[in-house]
């Protein structure tokens, strides 16, 4: 069997649960696993007190907990918070007893936490309570995150023992000859963990050979996935609407399914797979944005925004002129030449005559890109090289003069002869504002 001591010393490293700085609160109702805990806590030289709530379910049994318990503290020469309560008279309407025994319990721990300025409030759950944990959410259909069972670590609330099996604390507690109470009501059914820990953890342990060790393994993987899952929906909101989400970001295709499944539900599994699994571009439209796939990544546009009529084409008969629409704006302005003609949202040209226009591309168009000595190429490939994505291509409002010449293509480039001449005290600049990144 394990050294208990280095399971516990390798748990609080593994998971940066607390240093020897922490000011720590050890919950103790005089149980095997948090007498244990106590006991790991002063072998290692811990800065702790322990908090005893008495809720006085149990008659004198219960007093003889709190006393016990705080027999314990005075015994290892910790400071000892300790307060009795009445769980009947303190329920909330369709509160359980379970439910308004534990709202009592954190409070009182967050009340002396904050008070008497300790830093975290330990809790010795262990593996077999998480594997119990486990069961109870995947009998109420729980997600991901209640199948990860508890957690290490959750704010001010740590839980060093959730790799140790109850075994494993009986083992240590008899090589110690550490004592601690019995709760009766625990051999009672109740309670549906209770039940679940006397009927159906069995049929996993003895009938299946599952210890709760084994268990702890799969909760951490369970919960690496779910920290996973966590993070990425965090950084995929934090960029904004209509972000890139990168492949390379997510080299597992299952990590990729995983947060397309939480971060655009609008969509069928069948399109979340086809997403994933695209080898060229693709369009598929869901029910509130639609997605652009790329060998690069998707980009998920508001179907709202892509369906918004363009208002176009427009004529441009006068200076300033501005073009509005929710996936883009435009501005045409003159103004005095500067001397940097590098714009990053925008491009400088030469004024032209009037009137012009504003129109989208059309079948057959070409364009001649400054400094190709007016070589003319389709627009179509234009769009393609110089990475304009494809849901703005169709989308795109192109300057276009009198006679139907491009002059301008907007996020991209101007045409040949468009370009400012040094003389020229007045230009024309042409500016934008995407919604979404191009």
């Amino acid at each position: 069997m394990a050294d208990l001591v280095e399971m516990f010393r390798e748990a609080v490293l593994r998971e940066r649960l607390f240093t020897k700085a922490d000011k720590l609160l050890l919950a103790c109702s005089g149980g095997l696993d948090s007498t244990v805990l106590a006991h790991l806590l002063r072998a290692e030289g811990y800065d702790y007190a322990i908090v005893h709530v008495n809720f006085q379910l149990r008659g004198a049994a219960s007093d003889e907990d709190a006393a016990f318990v705080e027999e314990l503290a005075r015994a290892q020469d910790a400071k000892f918070f300790g307060t009795a309560v009445d769980v009947e008279a303190a329920a909330l309407p369709g509160e359980s007893t379970q439910m308004t025994a534990r709202r009592l319990r954190y409070s009182y721990f967050k009340k002396i936490l904050d008070e008497y300025k300790y830093d975290l409030v330990l809790t010795a759950h262990h593996a077999d309570d998480n594997f119990e944990t486990f069961l109870l959410h995947l009998l109420r259909g729980s997600g991901l995150t209640g199948l990860a069972g508890m957690q290490p670590r959750r704010d001010r609330l740590v839980r060093p023992l959730l790799s140790v099996s109850r075994a494993e604390l009986l083992a240590y507690a008899g090589m110690h000859g550490i004592r601690w109470r019995e709760d009766g009501s625990n051999a009672q059914d109740d309670y549906l963990r209770n039940r679940i820990r006397h009927t159906l953890v069995p049929v996993f342990t003895e009938g299946f050979g599952l210890s709760p060790g084994s268990w702890a393994r799969t909760a951490e993987q369970l919960r690496g996935e779910q920290l996973f899952l966590a993070e990425a929906l965090a950084r995929a909101a934090a960029a904004g609407a209509g972000q890139l989400i990168r492949r390379q970001d997510y080299p597992v295709a299952a990590q990729l399914l995983t947060l397309l499944h939480h971060l655009h539900p609008g969509f069928s599994a069948e399109q979340h797979r086809q997403m994933v699994m695209a080898t060229r571009p693709l369009v598929l439209r869901g029910e509130e944005t639609t997605a652009y796939v790329t060998r690069e990544g998707l980009q998920f546009l508001a179907n709202a925004d892509l369906d918004a009529p363009l208002a176009l084409p427009l004529e441009v008969q006068a200076l300033p002129f501005t073009y509005q629409h929710p996936l883009l704006s435009l501005r045409l302005e003159q103004v005095l030449r500067p001397e940097e003609l590098r714009l990053a949202d925008g491009l400088y040209l030469a004024p032209s005559s009037f009137p012009l226009h504003l129109r989208t591309r059309q079948k057959g168009d070409y364009f001649a890109p400054f400094g190709l000595a007016g070589k003319r190429t389709k627009l179509k490939e234009y769009l393609i090289d110089r990475k304009v994505p494809a849901w703005l291509r169709d989308r795109l409002p192109l300057l276009v003069d009198a006679e139907d010449k491009i002059l301008a293509v907007p996020t991209a480039g101007i045409a040949e002869g468009c370009g400012v001449d040094p003389q020229d005290a007045w230009v024309w600049r042409l500016s934008w504002k995407m919604t979404y990144p191009a």
